[in-house]
């Protein structure tokens, strides 16, 4: 996780100028303002940099920043299965 944290931490922050330092991973999405239109950029920029395309469920403004770093590691391990939200 750290490394798809740490890329797609950078990618809040350079995509939506979201500092750094006030992204955490117990944050929804929409704690760090991402609209609707920001969803949908951020889902293009995930899988132009990730190469895997994440499911609508996990782009959405409810969704945190820890479930979409899982996702991601589920998705780049080829893995289909569900993974549980906590």
């Amino acid at each position: 996780m750290p490394d798809t944290y740490d890329t797609f931490r950078s990618i809040l922050s350079s995509a939506f100028r979201i500092p750094e330092d006030e992204i955490r991973p117990d944050l929804t999405l929409e704690q760090l303002d991402l609209d609707s239109l920001a969803l949908t950029e951020l889902v293009l920029i995930v899988h132009e940099r990730f190469g895997v395309k994440i499911d609508s469920a996990y782009a959405s403004r409810s969704t945190t920043v820890a479930q979409v770093v899982a996702h991601l590691d589920t998705l780049r391990a080829g893995d289909t299965g569900a993974v549980a939200s906590s």
